[in-house]
């Protein structure tokens, strides 16, 4: 059940009057953004998606033009609020919808005569930034309500990141021709469409390190079914004597475990292995999910390459996430399946582990660093020596 809040202007005045927030059950908020928060909207977008985008005075102008081109999601913290994500959405009349289709428009610096001002019907619209880094499944649901009280005008999107690009199809938008069906490419939502046609809210997808018998039973069971039930690989060759000596990984899609990876460690880098996701799972964002964690825990333990053994049938898929093969002369092929040599280099971790660090940190759980684990709890007790 959503609750409804208002907050007055807080002492750093970015909120200027009362406003409304839907609250969901997570305790996130959204609603509509007000120009003290645009500052705050034009550095999520330059930091987590292009520097090059569009800038501040440009968020103002559009705003100042019509009041309804800025949407915010918000974490709650006590009395206030900080923003966590946002999308803007640039209100189009027919001269801009005519620019928009035939690529005549600079997205970044949209000139006011193409928009439509305050209280105006748009003839399209153009979904300009979304960014809501980890929380896009929370966001979905809003941004469907959202998007509803234009039901019946073509929606488009421009794509600026592969991640977005993936991130679009699953949300629906397909691209206007084959050719932008790429990043920087034009996406669509099918003319006329209402709030029914927008996707359910999909369950939470989510990913916990293994440090549970029960968890690694789960991943074996994934695997099981994947690669001995639909690959028909034996089992002493899916279970291969590597997983006492790998760090697993365990994905949910809601409550359901529905996928898994492995890395193993080597000198001077890391190996991904056994990425597997149940097929009635398969549609969802769980196998980039998996990659992506992978990438944050082997950087944060100080990797810089990534290294795996892709089925060729799917180089496409690791391609698209930024890995390049590693060509050599000799064929590669085990367990009934010719494979490739797959790399991706790392950028370094700001805060990957080092001798430096707290000495408990090192002690913690595996990929859970940042949370105090039971042993910081026992520190609290003096030293006694027991024995």
């Amino acid at each position: 059940m959503s609750e409804t809040i208002c907050r007055p202007a807080d002492e750093k005045g970015r909120i200027s009057e009362w406003k409304s927030f839907d609250i969901l059950p997570s305790g996130l908020a959204f609603g509509r953004l007000g120009e003290h928060w645009l500052e705050e909207a034009n550095t999520l977008l330059h930091t987590r998606v292009r520097e090059d985008a569009a800038s501040l005075e440009t968020f103002r102008a559009v705003l100042r033009q019509n009041s309804d081109s800025f949407w915010g999601l918000f974490e709650r913290n006590g009395e206030t609020h900080r923003l966590v994500g946002f999308y803007a959405q640039l209100m189009l009349n027919a001269k801009g919808h005519a620019a928009l289709k035939a690529r005549a428009i600079v997205l970044t610096e949209p000139p006011a005569a193409l928009l439509c001002n305050e209280g105006e019907a748009p003839a399209a619209i153009h979904l300009w930034a979304i960014v809501a880094e980890h929380k896009l499944d929370m966001f979905k649901p809003m941004l469907a309500r959202a998007l509803a009280r234009y039901a019946g005008i073509s929606h488009y999107a421009t794509v600026a990141t592969e991640a977005g690009r993936k991130a679009a199809r699953l949300a629906g938008l397909r691209p206007v021709t084959p050719d932008d069906d790429r990043i920087g490419g034009l996406f669509l939502f099918k003319s006329g469409y209402s709030h029914k046609d927008l996707p359910a809210a999909p369950a939470r997808v989510r990913v916990v390190p293994v440090t549970t018998s029960e968890q690694l039973e789960q991943v074996r069971a994934i695997r099981a079914v994947v690669f001995m039930g639909e690959q028909k690989c034996p089992y002493f060759e899916e279970f291969d004597g590597n997983d006492h000596c790998a760090t697993h990984l365990l994905g949910f899609v809601g409550d359901e475990p529905a996928g898994c990876a492995r890395i193993r460690y080597f000198g001077d880098f890391a190996k991904i292995e056994r990425l597997s996701v149940l097929a009635r799972f398969r549609r969802t964002e769980l196998k980039y999910r998996l990659v992506e964690y992978v990438e944050e825990l082997v950087r944060r333990k100080g990797f810089s390459l990534l290294y795996g053994h892709p089925q060729k049938r799917i180089l496409k898929f690791w391609t698209n996430l930024g890995f390049e093969e590693v060509r050599r002369n000799a064929d590669f092929h085990f367990s009934d399946h010719d494979y490739t040599e797959m790399r991706k280099f790392l950028a370094p971790h700001p805060d990957r582990l080092t001798l430096h660090a707290d000495p408990l940190t090192l002690i913690r759980p595996e990929g859970d660093w940042q949370r105090p684990g039971v042993l910081d709890r026992s520190a609290q007790r003096p030293v006694t020596r027991p024995f």
